[in-house]
């Protein structure tokens, strides 16, 4: 008799396909290599197809492989969201809220908010999920995450973006840098300073960008980093000129570590904004948390 799919084999399934080799799900389920391959058969032998095409170690998914693991993921959606309904019996006196943020959010925004939530509700897990906007509205997409909170809605048909509030990206230099005493600058003083950038996939990054081109100026020495407080450092070892958003240099200007630069014409404003599946039901705890915001 041949096994029908079940939940955990469909979830192997999607691992795999995830993360190319089988070696490499085995290790991200906690579970035995030949025990992904075993459930891996079976869906095979049940569909009467071939899911997975291999090419040594690597694995990618036939056609009709990527029909299934799309629909894997529904069905791990429709699994999460049942989780949050029985949840909701309870109120909220039990519960787990995961919040998906992008790094500024998650540096600024997110841990006052957080705490409201746990002075509110105190029984209620709380966990945070930090990626750049592209990875969040990834996970968003997938059914991952219920929602997040990110720098850029998404133009997808599938997805609803509100605005929740906005902030500034400002130019900045490392304490000791020559530029402190040119002040006030001009934006075509900057043109041979090295600039440095987030990593693509992230909104500061695009933003940044946008508003540069919108001064008719593109930087050709860059440094790219994954991260603000990665790029906050090698701004403050004299490495170049940084763009952040103002909240999130805020604690490094009072150190004395960088300083904001004054630069006429130059202002960039940016939005952010709370993105979730259009046909996504949310938990009450995710509710009750988007109430706050």
């Amino acid at each position: 008799m041949i096994e029908r799919p079940t939940l955990q084999a469909l979830a192997l399934l999607l691992a795999v396909v995830d993360h190319g080799t089988m070696t490499a799900a085995a290790e991200a389920e906690g579970i035995a290599q030949p025990a992904i391959s075993i459930h891996v058969r079976n869906l095979e032998r049940f569909y009467g197809v071939p899911l997975m095409e291999r090419s040594g170690r690597r694995v990618r998914p036939t056609a009709t492989g990527e029909l299934v693991a799309a629909y894997a993921r529904r069905i791990a959606g429709l699994v999460n969201d049942l989780g949050h309904a029985v949840e909701d019996l309870e109120g909220l006196r039990t519960g787990r809220l995961v919040v998906g943020a992008s790094a500024t959010v998650a540096e600024t925004w997110l841990p006052g908010m957080l705490g409201r939530f746990r002075q509110a509700y105190s029984a209620i897990e709380m966990e945070v999920r930090i990626g750049n906007s592209e990875q969040i509205l990834h996970e968003v997409r997938e059914r991952g995450l219920g929602f997040g909170i990110v720098g850029r809605p998404d133009p997808g048909p599938e997805l609803v973006a509100r605005r929740l509030f906005s902030d500034e990206l400002e130019l900045f230099a490392a304490a000791g840098s020559s530029l402190l005493a040119r002040q006030p600058l001009q934006l075509n003083d900057l043109t041979d300073e090295t600039f440095v950038l987030r990593e693509t996939g992230s909104a500061t990054r695009e933003y940044m960008l946008r508003c540069l081109a919108a001064h008719d100026m593109n930087p050709v020495k860059t440094i790219q980093l994954g991260s603000n407080e990665a790029v906050k450092r090698a701004v403050a070892a004299g490495l170049g000129v940084g763009i952040l958003s103002a909240q999130t240099l805020d604690v490094d200007v009072r150190a004395g570590d960088v300083v904001i630069l004054q630069c006429a014409g130059w202002e960039c404003r940016r939005h952010f904004w709370l993105v979730q599946c259009r046909d996504r039901v949310l938990s009450r705890a995710e509710q009750a948390f988007l109430d706050l915001c």
